[in-house]
This record gives C-alpha cells, structure tokens and sequence, in this order.
C-alpha cells in the first residue's frame, strides 16, 4: 500500500452510533487478524449466485447470447462478523472478472471506492447512446472491462498488474501478499503485454493537458479517441504513484445540499493551510473533501479532467466534455491540430 494512501484518514458521517460501533470493532478485529496471521491473507472472497434484481441496472443482457452468470462477491475476515466489502461480479469471455459495482461495508475502502450499478448502469448507457460504434475509450482497467463487455465499445486497456487497488490500513503488514492474491484474481487472463500499454496511460495522466494528451493519442492513433474518468481515478493514481501526488479526503456531516455544510468544509480547508486543489463530492447525507496535501499534482492532466478546484473541465484546450454523471466524467481528444 503507498503511503499516499496510508497517510489518508477517512472520517464515517452516515451511520448510527451502534453501527459505527459495529463497524469499529471489525475494523480492530481486522487488524488483529492480521498481527496473529502475518503470513495469511486477512480475508477471504465467497462466491454466490447473484439475484437478477441486483445488477438489472447495468443492462446485461445486452452483452449477447451466452452471458454468464453473475456471482455476488463478498469479502469477509475469518472470525469476524459482518461483511467487508460486496460486489456483483461477471466473467468475461476473455477469462477476466468485471466488476459491476462495489460496496464497502466499512468505514474504510477495500480495494475500491463505492460505485452503484444504477451509475454504472447510467454512464454505460451513455456510451452506447453517445459514442461512435467505431470509438476507442481510454480509461482505468476496471472501467475499461465494463466498457468492452457491456457497451461494446473499443476500450482497449487492461492491466495484469491491477494497479490502483486500494488496501486497508489494517493490512499494511501482509500488504505484499494481498496484492499478490488480487493480482492473481482480478489479472487473470490480462496478457502481460498489457502493462505497458496501461503503464503508458498512467505516465500520460501524471503529465500536464497538453503532453499528457499528446501521450493519449499514441495510444489509438488514427481513430476517435475519448477517456472516461471515475473521480477515485485520483486515488488510484496516488496509490500507483505515491512520490508525485498525495492525496486525503474528510466528510462533514449534514445535509447534501446545505450551503452551511459546504462553507464549513471550505473554512476547513482554509484553517488547515492546505493549498492543493480540492474536488467536493456528495456522499449520502454528507460533503466529502479529496484533497491534495500539497501543490504537486494540481497540473496533472488527472486533477485537470477531475473536478477540482483548480480545474475547469468545460474549458480545457485539449479535450472536449461529452457527458458528465456524479463521479463519471468522458472527453473526446481533440485532434492534435485542435481541431
């Protein structure tokens, strides 16, 4: 795990006292199991069938005759109660598992940030609908399976290295060997020439707009090239490049829509010196604060295609914006005669 992300602190809102307390005594428990277990892995996945209510949202049947079935994922640790972390999941006809959504359970992220399948459902929807057929999507490995499988666009990019996972405090011990298993799970059948490709993405994400699009386009030269960004793309990239970005988020409780809730979120900001950009994001009944712990990262062409505060993605040179919904945001690459 970076230590990007191990110097991040996140803050529970939404939950009553006794759930908190609940969920408190799993997150200790976890790091328990760890200490006792070092050379084990702190959890373990069960598989069941999933319920077709569950992923109707994503439009499966769309992906043609012979889909697979969906399994629900849940990560759990062993001699503990309750369940980490959940996720409807599918097998690829290329052998790699797809995550529709995923929901933590814990006030801390396993390995993804929380994502519906009503909003997967949505921007998958959006791509069919506003993207050519013939249209070439850069984006993060795991949105990319979902594009190839349920949009049926070109997103060529896979990574059998799974980097951006992120990995709990609690696991920081047997870190190694838990992206190891995950390696394993979630890069099979991702042949290893992929990770240039997807090395190539990430190195173009961390330049600024104009060198970082440029770098885009080698990657599907001759073609409509659009990316799709997922605002915890930024934490993946501060936990695959930990030396040039950091990055933290605090949640302030209160209605989504207060104008008071916002203000003592900025005030908050302001008294904590933090001069990096920020990105406000709604979280049930609460404003969650990503920010960045220093300058460094603010010119990334990542923070740039994000919404933060020192970017402006209806105004970029480079890239237009085509469609926006909650934390998804897709551009079309301009041709490099910006044309």
């Amino acid at each position: 795990m970076s230590d990007a992300v191990k110097r991040t602190k996140r803050v529970s809102v939404s939950w009553g006292p006794i759930v908190l307390m609940a969920f408190g005594a799993l997150l200790i428990g976890l790091a328990v199991n760890s200490a006792l277990q070092p050379a084990e892995l702190p959890y373990e996945k069960t598989f069941v069938e999933a319920q077709p209510d569950a992923y109707k949202a994503v439009a499966l049947q769309d992906a043609g005759p012979g889909t697979p079935a969906v399994r629900k994922m849940e990560l759990r640790t062993p001699g503990v109660r309750g369940v980490l972390a959940t996720a409807n999941v599918v097998t690829g006809a290329d052998g790699r598992a797809v995550p529709l959504d995923w929901q933590n359970n814990v006030t801390e992220p396993v390995f993804f940030a929380d994502l519906s399948e009503n909003e997967v459902g949505q921007v998958l929807a959006a791509i069919r609908k506003h993207l050519p057929a013939d249209a070439v999507v850069l984006s993060w490995w795991d949105l990319s399976r979902k594009i190839r499988f349920l949009a049926g666009r070109q997103a060529p990019l896979d990574d059998p290295e799974v980097r951006g996972l992120i990995v709990p405090n609690a696991w920081s011990e047997v870190a190694d060997r838990v992206a190891a298993s995950e390696r394993a799970f979630w890069g099979e059948g991702v042949p290893q020439s992929d990770e240039t490709k997807f090395t190539h993405f990430i190195d173009a994400l961390s330049l600024d707009e104009t060198k970082g699009s440029e770098a885009l386009r080698t990657l599907a030269p001759g073609t409509d090239v659009y990316v799709a960004v997922h605002l915890s793309d930024i934490w993946k990239m501060a936990a695959t490049r930990p030396d040039q970005i950091e990055i933290a988020y605090k949640d302030f409780p209160g209605s989504a829509q207060s104008h008071g809730v916002r203000k003592a979120a900025l005030e908050w900001i302001r008294e904590q010196k933090i001069d990096g950009p920020y990105a406000v994001e709604l979280v049930g009944n609460a404003v969650r604060l990503h920010y960045l712990k220093s300058k460094n990262g603010a010119d990334m062409l990542i923070t740039k295609i994000l919404p933060f505060s020192t970017s402006n993605p209806m105004r970029l040179d480079q890239l237009d914006l085509v469609y926006q919904h909650r934390g998804f945001w897709i551009y079309k690459l301009k041709t490099s005669s910006g044309a």
